[in-house]
């Protein structure tokens, strides 16, 4: 019986210690508006609320008038962070993020409402620039000419040029 007991006991220890060695890290997104007031910066922490860098991440944008825009293999940079336009149009962005978790890491989710004040009332990254906004915040200035430029402006077949990829 005591032998029993003995294998019971060390098959519990094995199986506790086993969860602490393959146990994942809890995660959480914080959400903020950027000083400029039309983006929004996505910072993944760890429990230790350490950034979590170099992970991908799925973000949805909904706009004041209801259209959304999904983006669904983006990348946090070194520093866990990056950060999205939302728009010139004043009114309420609603931003949804998910990370769905890898080896290391828990998943996680979270929807956040930032509103825009300021703004002529356009709602794109040309309105962006020919509201006087570029080169103050150099992050985003890359960010939209990288990647919301040619998704809106050469990939929209009401306006493109031929420039498109």
């Amino acid at each position: 019986m005591n032998k029993i007991i003995l294998i019971i006991l060390c098959l519990l220890i094995f199986i506790i210690g086993m969860s602490f060695v393959s146990a994942k890290e809890d995660t959480h997104f914080e959400i903020e508006k950027d000083h400029s007031g039309y983006s929004s910066i996505i910072t993944l922490k760890d429990s230790n609320n350490n950034p979590v860098p170099k992970v991908k991440f799925s973000i949805k944008i909904t706009k004041p008038n209801g259209s959304t825009r999904t983006l669904s293999d983006k990348k946090l940079n070194s520093t866990g962070q990056n950060i999205f336009f939302l728009g010139s149009t004043k009114g309420n962005y609603v931003i949804t993020v998910e990370f769905k978790g890898n080896s290391n890491y828990n998943p996680t989710k979270l929807t956040k409402t930032i509103t825009v004040t300021s703004g002529k009332g356009g709602n794109s990254a040309l309105d962006y620039f020919e509201n006087g906004n570029y080169g103050l915040n150099q992050k985003k200035d890359d960010y939209i000419d990288d990647n919301y430029w040619y998704e809106e402006i050469y990939d929209n077949p009401y306006n493109f040029d031929g420039e498109g990829y």
